[in-house]
């Protein structure tokens, strides 16, 4: 039940941050234990159900909160980028799942952990700049 419910807690906070879900989707099922290749395969796979709690949240905020009336937009999505980066992206999900197995597990580790610390000094960077 927990990890039913993940996708969408993961979903929801990593829109505000500004990050893809998966970036706190992985970390999540390494916590239960799972290899670097398994939580990287499953956040992917996950990754629907991140998008679209992330969507819903966007349009919400976007009409009820901020009221924006841009064109072509549904609060905050930008409908021609919807329409652009999900056939991509889901894509490039398979292709990023597959290739994750080809690569060493510790090397895997060390890249996903740079990774993730260049998104924590980028927020870090972008917090203190907004005065």
């Amino acid at each position: 039940m927990v990890k039913n419910i993940s996708g969408l807690l993961i979903g929801f906070i990593s829109v505000p941050l500004g990050i893809g879900g998966g970036s706190l989707m992985v970390p999540f099922l390494r916590t239960f234990g799972y290899d670097i290749r398994t939580s990287i395969g499953t956040a992917a796979a996950v990754g629907f159900l991140i998008a679209l709690t992330g969507t819903t949240t966007m349009i919400i905020g976007g009409n009820i909160i901020d009221n924006v009336k841009s064109p072509f937009s549904y609060g905050y999505i930008n409908l021609l980028g919807f329409i652009v980066f999900v056939p991509i992206t889901m894509i490039m999900a398979r292709i990023g799942a597959k290739v994750v197995y080809k690569i060493n597990k510790k090397l895997l580790s060390r890249i996903f952990g740079c990774f993730l610390l260049i998104v924590s000094v980028r927020s870090f960077f972008e917090y203190f700049s907004i005065t």
